[in-house]
């Protein structure tokens, strides 16, 4: 057995013992693991996986990305929106090799399977990830409004805090058949030290709301969202937990690295109807990607 293959042998092994006891002991199965991006060779250094980070932050952004959830129309000067309860569920591609070293869960399961296929399963990612999120929104003079939202990607300590302004162009002209407006969102993920993500986006809603039976207001909404996806790493280690003395002179730096920064555009079709009653307003909304989409639902409260 050659040296080179007995060290990569023990940085396996290490790595694999590493991952399942060395992680903070909050970190949690959603949370990134972006040094399963990484493969160390004894003496060549690090080998990167950049499609595979691309193609996990374009999935991951568009989970964590700002929802519309409203129609054309604003609250009005006077009003004002609590959700009482939002919850998104966005499909992701499973089967996928970054899903299955991108999170601390599927990346040390990947890593047992690697070792012993016949003991250990291989890394199974989720369908979907499902986010929550507390959102609320003003109502402005000159048909604007503004809101704020804060969203937690569930099974995770990923948090991302997002602002929103819409302006309606045309609200309160009943003399043409739709309403037209645009929003600006942008929001900023916390909670990784190997992830820093944010995404910027911009809605153009067609919308018009109407009345049923006297005491439910329909209003019915399509949008075009471009969402420009900011992905950066933070320096990784990809032999965590092992000790430099075991790999060589400057051997530990060789095994540190840092992903290319995966700037990226999603065009995002959105169709969604918010009915309200009263206070009282309940709106479902598909988000459509290229081999993407999130179901969302809130409930919330007008006044």
């Amino acid at each position: 057995m050659s040296h080179a293959y007995s060290l990569a042998l023990v940085f396996s092994l290490t790595a694999l013992t590493a991952t399942l006891t060395a992680c903070p002991a909050a970190a949690l199965d959603n949370d990134p693991a972006l040094r399963g991006f990484g493969t160390y060779v004894p003496g060549l250094g690090v080998t990167k996986d950049q499609g595979g980070f691309e193609a996990f932050s374009r999935e991951l952004g568009m989970a964590m990305a700002p929802v519309l959830m409203a129609p054309a129309e604003t609250l009005g000067v006077n009003g004002f929106y609590v959700g009482l309860l939002e919850y998104s569920a966005t499909n992701i591609d499973e089967s996928s090799s970054y899903w299955k070293k991108g999170t601390e869960r599927t990346l040390a399961a990947s890593q047992a399977h690697a070792l012993n296929p016949e003991g250990n399963p291989d890394a199974e990612a989720p369908d979907f990830l499902h986010t929550l999120r507390f959102r609320m929104r003003k109502g402005l003079p000159y048909s604007l409004e503004m809101g704020a939202q804060v969203t937690y990607l569930v099974d995770s300590e990923l948090w991302a805090f997002g602002g929103e302004v819409k302006w309606a162009l045309n609200e309160g002209v009943d003399a043409l058949p739709v309403d037209f407006a645009i929003r600006g969102a942008a929001s900023r993920t916390l909670g990784s030290t190997e992830l820093d993500l944010t995404t910027v986006g911009v809605d153009l809603i067609l919308g018009r709301g109407f009345g049923v039976g006297g005491q439910v207001n329909l209003a019915p909404y399509m949008a075009y969202n471009p969402v420009w996806i900011y992905a950066r790493s933070g320096v990784l280690d990809s032999t965590p937990g092992i000790d430099p003395e075991l790999m060589g002179s400057g051997a530990d730096g060789e095994a540190t690295f840092v992903l290319d920064s995966a700037d990226q555009t999603l065009h995002r079709f959105v169709f969604g109807a918010r009915v309200s009653t009263a206070a009282l307003n309940l709106t479902p909304e598909i988000v459509l990607a290229k081999g993407l989409q999130s179901y969302n639902v809130n409930l919330g409260l007008e006044f």
